[in-house]
């Protein structure tokens, strides 16, 4: 059996992270509002994929969390930024 790692698990979920706080906060937020939103999506993110992954420790959910966040900053400003515009 293959076991996805949580780290990866983040990741994956982190590219559509932008589309779920988009999809909740709307246009109306103001960016500090739309950031901590983005923060909360990727806790969320990150303890979902250390609980899937049967690895639920601070650290990994601390990974986790970190990795969903950078990556869905990342594809928010380098894919969907335009989009939202």
């Amino acid at each position: 059996m293959v076991t996805l790692e949580p780290q990866w698990l983040s990741g994956l979920l982190g590219v559509i992270a932008p589309l779920i706080v988009r999809w909740l906060t709307g246009a109306t937020l103001s960016r500090r509002w739309k950031s901590l939103i983005a923060i909360l999506v990727s806790a969320v993110i990150g303890f979902a994929s250390a609980i899937l992954s049967g690895q639920f420790n601070t650290v990994t959910i601390l990974q986790s969390i970190a990795v969903a966040f950078s990556i869905s900053q990342i594809f928010y400003d380098q894919v969907f930024k335009e989009m939202f515009e």
